[in-house]
């Protein structure tokens, strides 16, 4: 879809830098029309905090394997700085009841289409400036408010910027939280301020779980996380994961995520262009020569976020746990990097909770026009018992304040 059928008319191009103080600025531009997007987008990802979900690395392996009927569109802002924000917005049609509410939704990095979006994109939002998030999501409301009005909603997956789409959002739109998930995280300052390391920062039953695991895997020799060095080796035990992984999910009756061609192949252009700089971190845990399971890791920034696994079960006759094993192993060689948060991703799975030492909100936001139209939609959502109609974006993140982080 171009950027004419999106907004009715092609946009001037970029404006110059303005004075100190000139407001930001934004327009949508059709990809084929951005030939130095990658330029701009490793400049922009200098200056910003970002995420390993809107870097460059996973930008554009998700923009090398779309398929041709895809064709998103890029918001660029710019402020008296120069460039202040870029994101892909894909806009899909809308089907069934939600065509009443008009003919299409925004989508923020993501396509609508559950095969293509297995990937799964975590702390969705702008890449924008660091400290620029609000400026920069009032510079995309105001490119919303100037479209055709056949649009029904914008979603963003999984954010963190729930604070900053609140404040920037003007009288004319709404925003809800579709969904709030914790997303627990270790604190590797911590463990490494702990004589005793990694298990003296848990919960007492959680510590001599894991000191059972630890013994029984001993049997077999010292656990060890060994990350891939190089392409041809990471590919290779990307293949192990995966086939560790399908095993498991088909003894539960489910396909798995490999079953969709897309996630392999957009993860395996992944791997071969981010293992020589680290993002992808394909690691190998052993308890002496014997595997144990295989991590899928993603390295940003001073984080690793966790992102897949392969595991295997079996070796042990008793307390099988090759996930706490694996898991035990990493986060322990992640802070012996230096690294500062070991990212479970958003989830409340039990090992999450037990595993983690702190914990933050994502919200999953739709951000929907005024007027009648959005009470109208989220009424006949609650008689259809379809849909999510959420809560209102400000009313979810002061529950977030008065609950304080996820236990």
């Amino acid at each position: 879809m171009t950027i004419e059928v999106l907004a009715g008319k092609r946009r001037p191009a970029y404006p110059a830098p303005g004075p100190a103080g000139w407001q930001a600025h934004g327009e949508l531009i059709g990809l084929e029309r951005y030939p130095d997007l990658g330029v701009d987008w490793t400049a922009l990802e200098a200056q910003a905090r970002g995420a390993p979900f809107t870097s460059w690395a996973w930008v554009s392996a998700w923009l090398r394997n779309l398929p041709d009927g895809v064709a998103p569109l890029v918001f660029r802002a710019r402020d008296s700085g120069g460039l202040l924000a870029l994101a892909l917005l894909v806009a899909a049609p809308e089907h069934g009841v939600g065509r009443l509410f008009g003919r299409r939704s925004l989508y923020l990095q993501e396509t609508a289409d559950p095969v293509l979006d297995e990937v799964t994109i975590e702390y969705a939002g702008l890449l924008a400036r660091e400290g620029c998030a609000r400026p920069a999501y009032a510079a995309l409301f105001q490119v919303l408010a100037g479209l055709r009005r056949d649009w029904r909603r914008l979603c963003i997956s999984t954010s963190a910027d729930a604070g900053a789409v609140a404040a920037a959002l003007p009288p004319a739109l709404r925003a809800a939280s579709t969904l709030a998930r914790p997303c627990h995280y270790v604190d590797l300052a911590r463990v490494r301020a702990e004589p005793g390391g990694y298990k003296a920062v848990l919960g007492r039953k959680v510590r001599g779980s894991m000191r059972q695991t630890v013994r029984d895997y001993a049997r077999f020799g010292p656990l060890q996380a060994e990350v891939a060095a190089d392409v041809p080796t990471a590919l290779a035990w990307f293949d192990a994961l995966q086939d560790l992984h399908t095993r498991y999910w088909h003894s539960r009756g489910q396909p798995g995520c490999f079953a969709s061609p897309f996630f392999g192949r957009f993860h395996r252009d992944l791997i071969a262009h981010g293992t020589g700089a680290g993002f992808t971190r394909l690691t190998r845990v052993c308890a002496g020569d014997e595997v144990v399971g295989y991590l899928y890791n993603l390295g940003w920034r001073d984080n690793i976020y966790f992102y897949n696994s392969g595991l295997r079960y079996g070796l042990l006759e008793k307390r099988d746990r090759p996930g706490i094993a694996t898991l035990y192993a990493a986060i322990g060689q992640a802070a012996a990097e230096g690294r500062a948060e070991f990212d479970f991703l958003a989830g409340d799975q039990e090992y999450k909770r037990r595993l983690a030492t702190d914990a933050r909100t994502l919200h999953s936001i739709e951000v929907r026009r005024g007027g009648m139209r959005p009470m109208a939609e989220r009424l006949l959502a609650a008689l259809a018992r379809r849909g999510t109609p959420g809560l209102p974006l400000a009313r979810a993140l002061a529950m977030d304040a008065a609950a304080g982080p996820p236990p």
